[in-house]
Formats: C-alpha cells, sequence, structure tokens
C-alpha cells in the first residue's frame, strides 16, 4: 500500500502546479516589457523641481535634505525653514533605489553600478567615480515582473541582463505571471 501512495502523491503533486494562466491573447494587451542593461541610459542630469511621488530613503546635509524618488533620481530641498521646505531641483539618477552621504559627496546606485557624485554645488553636480557592476542585478525576480496577474514578454537572455520592468503595451504576449 505504502509503495502506490508515494508515486500517486507525487503525481497529484505536479499536476496541481500546472497553471498555465487564463491562455495567451493576440494583438495588444497591457502587460510588462523587460528593460534590458544595454537600453539603459546612465545619464545623470540636474533639472528643476517635480513632485515627488515614490519616495526612498532621506538625509540630511546641512540645510539641504537629499529624498530618493525609487528608480528615478534625487530630489534636493531646502530645508532652512523646516516649516516652509523648498524643492530646489531633481538629479536624474534612472536605477537608484539607495543612497548614503558623507561630507559633498553622494553615493548612489545605478541600476548595477555604484556612483559617487560632488554635490557641493547643487548647480554643478559632477560625477567623480563609478564602479561599473557592482551589484548583482540578475536574479530570479528580475527575470518575471515586479506584479503578478500580468502578461509579459518572455525575457530573451541573448539580450542581456533585465535590470527593470516597464508597464506598458505588448504585442502578442506568450508569458504571463
Amino acid at each position: 500500500m505504502k509503495k502506490y501512495l508515494c508515486p500517486i502523491f507525487l503525481l497529484v503533486l505536479l499536476w496541481s502546479c500546472t497553471d498555465n494562466g487564463p491562455g495567451f491573447p493576440e494583438g495588444d494587451v497591457v502587460g510588462y516589457r523587460p528593460v534590458y542593461a544595454v537600453d539603459i541610459d546612465l545619464t545623470i542630469s540636474i533639472g528643476g523641481s517635480r513632485e515627488i511621488v515614490n519616495t526612498g530613503k532621506i538625509f540630511r546635509q546641512g540645510d539641504i535634505l537629499l529624498l530618493n524618488e525609487v528608480n528615478e533620481g534625487i530630489h534636493f530641498i531646502n530645508n532652512t525653514d523646516p516649516t516652509n521646505p523648498v524643492n530646489l531641483g531633481f538629479l536624474t539618477i534612472k536605477g537608484s533605489t539607495d543612497m548614503s552621504v558623507r561630507d559633498d559627496v553622494l553615493y548612489v546606485n545605478q541600476y548595477s553600478d555604484i556612483v559617487a557624485l560632488d554635490f557641493s554645488d547643487l548647480q554643478n553636480i559632477r560625477e567623480i567615480n563609478r564602479q561599473r557592476n557592482a551589484f548583482e542585478v540578475a536574479s530570479s525576480a528580475q527575470l518575471t515582473p515586479p506584479e503578478r496577474g500580468y502578461y509579459f514578454e518572455c525575457v530573451d537572455a541573448s539580450k542581456g541582463e533585465v535590470v527593470d520592468w516597464q508597464l506598458t503595451t505588448i504585442t502578442n504576449p506568450k508569458c504571463y505571471r
């Protein structure tokens, strides 16, 4: 009897793991498209202030607050008068999720790179060092989109490393999560 229970249990277990999703539509649907490392823009630029949407870490450097906008960049806020903070500008750093400050050097990740920026002059922020591929980005989480319940373009390893996912219109998807 025990001899038959193990194969039956294994068969039931394997059968219960076959979720093929809702089927794959033809044409355009809302879904995720992988962003490959070769597609990313590593430009870092300072611009005017913008709305704060998806905050991350915050640091204080004198009267200046640095507020990370996850995957977008860093807000610079004059906090001389804490009752009336003034958004001074925004430093675009696509792929930034973490940062640290020491003296007048801002250390921030840009996807898998770590970048050191001199921000002693907010009008003339400059890159002073970049360590490429300092962090490992590829993981099983990078092989599928961040949210479940969406179609997505299947990862094509020949295009390189997936560093992000973009929710957009995709055509004839063949993957679902």
